[in-house]
């Protein structure tokens, strides 16, 4: 009998663990304590007030700051997302590491998630792709040390995972975060393009697309309505479908960003294969911000995800279920 599996992406935007300085709710407080700090003779001395001790600790050669898992306005907001997705399998876009994804897990989601992974990327930002899933994950292929004539390609990786489902049957997923700054003097178009030909040729190597159950999710960073058109090697790959086309047949209806006109940014592209089993695909936007001025289905968004301060992020989360 076939089980349904429902996959998500969700580009969280900067998922943090934070430094516990950095959490506190008063400006000025935050001000006066990075002030006391950096004034610190080095190397440091005994720390002598309580305050300066409760936030930083320590370590060989110096001090550390000591983390925070306390949740702020945009932490919950994030979680709404994720709990009203309710995914076997969420692939995260821009977390910064596997403690501040599992941090969500236990303090948010009720540690619904099992298993978790996250392979630290070159980004200078610190932002990575991850997983929390319920299916075992049994593999793990990085390709951070890809590169092509031009110089390196995927600098937040395009991890692959590999998924136990039963009957020893396994799907394989491809988690990536395309480039979106402007690198080249043209919007990252060139390197957009490098990597999504990238992709498309580690798909074609590593996988049957007609019999292996495969999955790409993540924000490919650039929508496939743009001209000079950067996606095209893995949008219009044999084998390989958008399950947001699949779903909705008008374009405007499957936009997932806001940043840029209310364009689609994130997918979930799956092989052949994968297809055979897909029943239905959805968009979870209600974590945006000022949802109720930009939607052209008059959706409201969660109660007090009414600012840009206050919004889970400025992408939405794209869901697919599968009876496999």
């Amino acid at each position: 009998m076939a089980t349904k599996i429902r996959l998500s992406t969700f580009n969280c935007e900067n998922l943090f663990s934070r430094a516990r300085v950095l959490s506190l709710a008063e400006p000025a407080r935050r001000t006066e304590l990075l002030d006391r700090l950096a004034s610190l003779p080095h190397p440091p001395r005994k720390l002598q007030a309580a305050a300066l001790a409760r936030h930083v600790e320590f370590s060989p050669g110096g001090l550390r700051h000591r983390r925070t898992t306390i949740s702020d306005e945009r932490r919950e907001a994030k979680a709404q997302v994720l709990r009203a997705v309710d995914a076997d399998v969420q692939c995260l876009v821009e977390a910064e590491s596997r403690l501040a994804i599992e941090a969500v897990n236990r303090l948010h989601l009720k540690g619904r998630f099992p298993f978790s992974m996250l392979v630290e990327s070159h980004d200078p930002r610190g932002i990575s792709v991850g997983l929390m899933s319920k299916l075992p994950i049994v593999a793990l292929r990085s390709h951070l040390f890809d590169h092509d004539a031009h110089g390196g390609l995927f600098e937040r990786d395009c991890v692959e995972i590999e998924l136990a489902l039963a009957d020893e049957r396994r799907l394989h997923l491809l988690v990536t975060h395309f480039h979106g700054a402007d690198v080249d003097g043209n919007g990252g178009d060139a390197l957009r393009r490098r990597q999504a030909a990238a992709a498309s040729h580690l798909l074609a190597q590593r996988f049957d697309l007609g019999r292996d159950l495969v999955a790409v999710l993540g924000d490919l960073g650039d929508s496939p309505l743009h001209a000079p058109q950067t996606l095209a090697p893995l949008l219009k790959m044999d084998g390989l479908s958008d399950v947001l086309a699949l779903q909705f047949a008008i374009p405007d209806d499957r936009w997932t960003c806001h940043l840029r006109q209310n364009e689609q940014r994130d997918y979930i592209l799956v092989s052949d294969a994968l297809k055979a089993a897909f029943c239905q695909a959805g968009i979870e936007r209600r974590g945006l911000p000022d949802l109720q001025s930009n939607s052209i289905a008059n959706e409201r968004p969660f109660p007090g995800v009414n600012t840009a301060a206050r919004c889970a992020s400025q992408h939405a989360a794209v869901w697919a279920d599968f009876a496999c």
